[in-house]
C-alpha cells in the first residue's frame, strides 16, 4: 500500500538504513509477527505512526483492528529489537506539532543461503566463504554509496526531479537500486574481478 502524495506536509529525513541488516533468531520471530508493518514501510519507507494505524483497518466494520497505543507498542517493540527506526520528524500544514517518522532496516538475504544457493546452481562453486562474504559486503556498501550519490542528484537536476516525480515508490526504488548496481559495475571492475576470481576454474 504506497502513501498519498500530499502537498500539505514536508518529511525531514534524518536517517537511511544499511544496505544490509543480518538478523538474530529473535528478531526473525518478531519481524514475522509484524510482517504487515515491516512489508508496508519497506515498500512506502517512511510513514507515520497514524500512516501504519490505517493498515490495520477490519473490512467489514471499516474501523480499525487495534488502537493507535497498540501500534505504538509494536513500533516501540520493533526499535527496541533494531528492525525499525525512526528515520525523521514530518510537519503538516496547520499543525504546530511534527510527526516522528519511521523506516525498516532493510534486510539482505543471509550471506550463507546465498552462498549455499550459489554452489548449488553454478558449475563452479565459491572456493571461500568469508572471503565470499568480505567481497559481497563490500559490493552492498559500494551499492548503498551509489544510491545516496544518485538521490543526491535527482533534488538538483531539473529532468530527473520531473522524471521522478511521475513515478510511485515502488519504481523509484527499483530504478535506485538497480543504478546503484550497474555503477558498482561500471566503477568498481577491480571488486567485480575479485568476486569472479573466488570461483574454482
Amino acid at each position: 500500500m504506497a502513501k498519498k502524495v500530499d502537498k500539505k506536509f514536508k518529511d525531514y529525513i534524518e536517517y537511511e538504513p544499511p544496505v544490509i541488516k543480518f538478523l538474530n533468531g529473535e528478531q526473525t520471530k518478531l519481524a514475522e509477527e509484524h510482517l504487515k508493518i515491516i512489508k508496508a514501510l519497506r515498500i512506502n519507507k517512511h510513514m507515520t505512526a497514524k500512516e501504519i494505524h490505517d493498515l490495520y483497518i477490519d473490512e467489514e466494520t471499516s474501523k480499525p483492528t487495534y488502537t493507535i497505543k497498540t501500534i505504538y507498542r509494536y513500533l516501540e517493540k520493533l526499535e527496541e529489537t533494531d528492525l525499525v527506526k525512526i528515520s525523521g520528524h514530518r510537519m503538516t500544514e496547520g499543525k504546530r506539532l511534527s510527526e516522528q517518522l519511521y523506516i525498516a532496516e532493510k534486510r539482505k538475504a543471509s550471506l550463507k543461503n546465498l552462498h549455499i544457493v550459489l554452489q548449488q546452481i553454478s558449475d563452479s562453486p565459491v572456493i571461500d566463504y568469508k572471503e565470499f562474504e568480505s567481497l559481497i559486503t563490500q559490493m552492498f556498501d559500494s551499492e548503498q554509496e551509489f544510491n545516496k550519490s544518485v538521490v543526491e542528484v535527482i533534488s538538483k537536476n531539473k529532468v530527473l526531479t520531473e522524471l521522478y516525480g511521475n513515478m510511485d515508490i515502488d519504481n523509484v526504488n527499483y530504478i535506485n537500486d538497480l543504478a546503484s548496481t550497474l555503477l558498482v559495475l561500471i566503477k568498481k571492475p577491480d571488486l567485480i574481478k575479485k568476486i569472479q576470481k573466488i570461483y574454482k576454474e
